[in-house]
């Protein structure tokens, strides 16, 4: 006895060559998607190594610019000189390197003690979109 799989091909119905030609079609489709989405990978991998890179090489102002001559307080407020548990801020932008390993490992900031660079690292804590430095911290925290 012969089942319908061993039919020669003139004798199989219409429908399951419909059938199998939708089948194919749909193989066809998921083979462009994987195609495509093997693409999308490769794209984005560049970016992704860039972003690493760009932790290590950006700055964090503090404060930033529009508030030169302030000075940071021990919670991370930016406020007047000279005010009480209040820190002279570094001249220039602290790297991202170093907020980076101050963040994880508690080092200090080349020239300043302990309180200086909590105060410091609060400020930057504080960070938020639009911000001088946020999309510096941003990155670096996607790493600690």
């Amino acid at each position: 006895m012969r089942n319908e799989d061993q039919q020669p091909e003139a004798d199989r119905p219409v429908t399951e060559e419909v059938e199998e030609g939708q089948a194919l079609q749909s193989r066809r489709g998921l083979l462009r998607i994987a195609t495509l989405g093997t693409a999308a990978i490769v794209t984005v991998k560049p970016g992704i190594a860039n972003a690493a890179v760009s932790g290590i090489t950006c700055s964090i102002p503090v404060p930033q610019s529009s508030q030169a001559g302030k000075w940071i307080k021990k919670d991370g407020t930016v406020v007047n000189p000279n005010t009480a548990q209040s820190y002279d801020p570094p001249e220039t932008p602290l790297k991202g390197e170093d907020v980076k390993n101050s963040l994880a490992y508690g080092t200090r900031y080349s020239g300043y003690n302990q309180n200086a660079t909590n105060a410091f690292n609060n400020y930057i804590k504080k960070l938020t979109m639009g911000k001088q430095g946020y999309t510096c911290y941003s990155s670096i925290q996607s790493r600690i």
